[in-house]
């Protein structure tokens, strides 16, 4: 992002999310939001997928230990009211933690009405724009 580029949805989000006060993420959602996180802690086939509306999203930040880490959108893009980011998550020291793909559907408002997110340590993409 440039400084005469606006941040983007997911900019602020993981921002807010990072930030001293990840509950403050949840403003961008909006109330009926429903969500599907796939979640991959290594390169081994398991996985596991988090669903559910805005209690379970406010569950999953309960849960996050956000301690020494941080999301790092690296490209991102918009088709209307869906937003696209593909990021990693580094440790403090910036060697990274794992790559996620996320999208967004906003609503009139500009708040997250629908979030699909899946997130693998097992692969990485050239972070250079």
């Amino acid at each position: 992002m440039t400084s005469s580029q606006a941040p983007t949805f997911f900019e602020r989000y993981f921002e807010l999310l990072d930030g001293p006060d990840p509950y403050s993420s949840l403003e961008l959602v909006a109330e009926d939001v429903e969500f599907s996180i796939q979640w991959a802690a290594d390169d081994s086939r398991k996985s596991s997928q988090f669903l559910g509306g805005l209690a379970e999203l406010r569950g999953f930040v309960d849960a996050g230990d956000m301690e020494g880490w941080a999301h790092y959108v690296v490209h991102s893009g918009a088709s209307g009211d869906v937003e696209f980011a593909l990021g990693e998550t580094r440790w403090d020291s910036g060697e990274r933690i794992g790559t996620f793909l996320a999208v967004a559907e906003l609503d009139e408002s500009g708040r997250m009405r629908r979030y699909m997110v899946a997130r693998s340590p097992a692969l990485a993409f050239p972070t250079e724009r």
